[in-house]
């Protein structure tokens, strides 16, 4: 099952429409094209949940679409994702006399619930959301994997609790009126997402990663289950040589892949010919003994096609390779597809390539292993460096930062692929800030103080007449922080991301991009012992000097060329600015357009227009800062303005 939605009054009060439960699951068509399924769950005729959901089948095709139960019908379940140590789990239920019906992961679920209660979710490994119904004692539970792959959203209104795999689904309930959160919003204008638990509408929530939803007897509280910050503090009694540590690494890895290719359709592998992928594909290569296909995108601007990079290192793995080259009709193309499709903005631009990588993948599998987690557990950001030289510059007279400031930001712009003017830029402007807010600031696109000048007065007065303390969208990075055991700056860093970036950002965009495809996409550097481990090992081991990823570069020493091992980190980046500048440049001008932004009435109209002017005269590269706008418009569109950006 890749999509699900459920209604739930646990006060029994009254049926749910199973009409309109079809009617939400079926805006998720495209997560579960396989089937569709409606349950009603309940007694004496009066249903206190309905279920409803859409299956991509990819274990035991021919199972259908349904909700699973224990033996006795009290446990009543729906997940999206899967469960890789399913086939461990059921030997072990089935020797404590459980029975099933299914090969279906699924399945495993409401028995382990019967064993083990809410701790069952310990004994899980895997990409997942679920939810369960307790039908004796009307118990709700709604749970989220670890890292957050896969999504869980919900709403309670009127004495219900809702929830589903995306908001649309939520948005079609016809008791369900959009309304936008100002707050959340000022949460995208820095980040770029919508950290857990906020998303763009009022009253719609995230569950965050690793946490547990138990709604019973009309309330709800949320717990978590799993706190990567733990792992941080360094609770081994004797750390590892680098040799134990590059052997222990490797070997977790290769479970993770092996875990991850267990399937009864195709699986192959997104591949850059980058670390990460690298060495998912040679151990993949390895366990398997054939050539696993890989699938590779490239654009048609040379200074931003890496894909000659792939093709040699998928020709040393003797991968199955495949390769796509695109230009900007296709990803103009894409971006209105995924705007289409997402239900909160997200100012990523690497979900374009995503999208057409996943489209171009699934013409051949039905599964593909994703590299995401492996630079927010090895340190592989060039951010991570920049703190590192921030720590030196810090050191040189105040004077002398200014004048390198300068010097900096006269470097005339080059609009390329996240060159050394870029970056000098990026470093300069933010490296005198506090280590948490620099890192969201280089990360990031408009901090609170660019907020102060973006914002439209009704924009700025409604939040300072918004109930609660003073917004303050930093809120989330410092949360993180509180109750972190720092052993070194590093791990501050790497905690924020994982726990932010890469759950709102990374996994939002790979579930959306390649969901819209009926592509499922695994991580096996989520492999939560893996994750576990590496955290707990002392950062010098993650980012030796100015070398990043040391200690995964170490583990697979013997399957990396030199090359591989010694590219700059580019990231799944498109031809940004200078799209803008050509083939996107019409709906950026209709998008940006003065009179569209004052009736938004977010934004104000000339912070916004003097924006677009300094990128399209070329004077500065202002390419993130507006992509970030353009989504935020198309968004709004969609949902407010009748789509007619779309």
């Amino acid at each position: 099952m890749c999509g699900i939605v459920g209604i739930a009054d646990l006060r029994g009060s009254g049926r749910h429409d199973p009409g309109v439960v079809a009617t939400m699951a079926d805006t998720m068509a495209h997560r579960g094209p396989d089937g569709s399924c409606v349950v009603e769950i309940g007694a004496d005729r009066l249903a206190h949940l309905t279920f409803g959901f859409r299956r991509l089948s990819i274990l035991d095709l021919g199972a259908g679409a349904r909700a699973y139960a224990d033996e006795s019908g009290r446990f009543q379940v729906i997940c999206n994702g899967e469960i890789y140590n399913d086939p461990e789990l059921r030997r072990d239920l089935m020797a404590r006399g459980h029975r099933f019906e299914t090969r279906c992961d699924t399945e495993v679920i409401p028995h382990l619930y019967e064993e083990h209660g809410l701790s069952f979710v310990d004994h899980l490994n895997g990409m997942f959301a679920f939810a369960i119904f307790d039908t004796r004692d009307n118990r709700l539970v709604l749970g989220r994997d670890r890292a957050g792959e896969k999504p869980l959203y919900y709403l309670e209104q009127d004495g219900e609790v809702m929830f589903a795999s995306e908001i649309k689904a939520l948005l079609a309930h016809p008791r369900v009126s959009p309304e936008p959160d100002l707050r959340a919003l000022t949460r995208y204008l820095l980040y770029g997402y919508f950290p857990a638990p906020y998303t763009p509408f009022s009253g719609v929530r995230k569950l965050p990663a690793g946490h547990l939803l138990i709604a019973e007897r009309g309330r709800l509280r949320i717990e978590p289950y799993w706190d990567l910050r733990r792992f941080f503090a360094g609770a081994r009694q004797a750390e590892p040589t680098e040799d134990e540590a590059a052997r222990e690494v490797r070997r977790l890895l290769e479970e993770a892949v092996r875990l991850r290719l267990r399937a009864d359709v195709p699986v192959g592998i997104f591949f850059s010919g980058g670390v990460d992928s690298s060495a998912i594909a040679a151990l993949a290569v390895d366990i398997t003994g054939r050539a696993v296909p890989t699938f590779t995108l490239g654009f048609d601007d040379p200074d931003f096609n890496e894909a000659a990079y792939a093709r040699r290192a998928a020709a040393h793995f003797g991968t199955d390779h495949h390769e796509l080259i695109v230009g900007e009709p296709q990803m103009l193309e894409a971006l209105l597809a995924m705007a289409r499709i997402l239900d909160e903005p997200l100012a990523d631009a690497s979900i374009v390539p995503t999208h057409l990588l996943s489209r171009f993948a699934r013409r051949h599998v039905k599964v593909a292993l994703g590299g995401e987690g492996g630079d927010e557990l090895f340190a592989g950001y060039p951010t991570y460096i920049g703190d590192r030289l921030a720590r030196w510059y810090l050191r040189l007279p105040a004077a002398l930062r200014g004048l390198l400031r300068r010097a900096a930001e006269a470097i005339p712009p080059a609009f390329n692929n996240v060159g050394t003017e870029y970056l000098l830029k990026k470093f300069a402007g933010a490296a005198d800030l506090p280590q948490a807010v620099r890192h969201q600031v280089w990360f990031g696109a408009f901090p609170p103080d660019r907020q102060q000048e973006l914002l439209s007065p009704g924009a700025l007065a409604a939040l300072a007449a918004s109930p609660g303390a003073p917004n303050d969208p930093l809120q989330e990075a410092r949360a993180v922080l509180e109750g972190l055991t720092i052993r070194h700056p590093l791990d501050a860093l790497l905690a924020t991301d994982f726990l932010m970036f890469l759950q709102d950002d990374l996994l939002t965009k790979v579930d959306r991009a390649s969901m819209a495809t009926s592509l499922e996409v695994r991580a096996p550097f989520l492999h939560h012992p893996l994750v576990e481990y590496v955290a707990s090992l002392p950062a010098r081991m993650k980012l030796r000097r100015l070398t990043s990823k040391y200690i995964l570069k170490k583990a697979m020493a013997d399957r990396l060329t030199g090359e591989i091992s010694g590219r700059r980190k580019r990231g799944f980046n498109i031809p940004l600015a200078r799209f803008m500048h050509r083939g996107l440049a019409p709906l950026m001008q209709r998008a940006l357009d003065p009179g569209r932004v004052r009736a938004a009435g977010l934004l104000r109209p000339e912070a916004v227009t003097g924006l677009w002017r300094e990128h399209a005269e070329r004077r500065r590269d202002n390419g993130r800062l507006l992509w970030n706008l353009m989504m935020l418009q198309l968004w709004h569109s969609r949902h407010f303005g009748g789509g007619d950006l779309l």
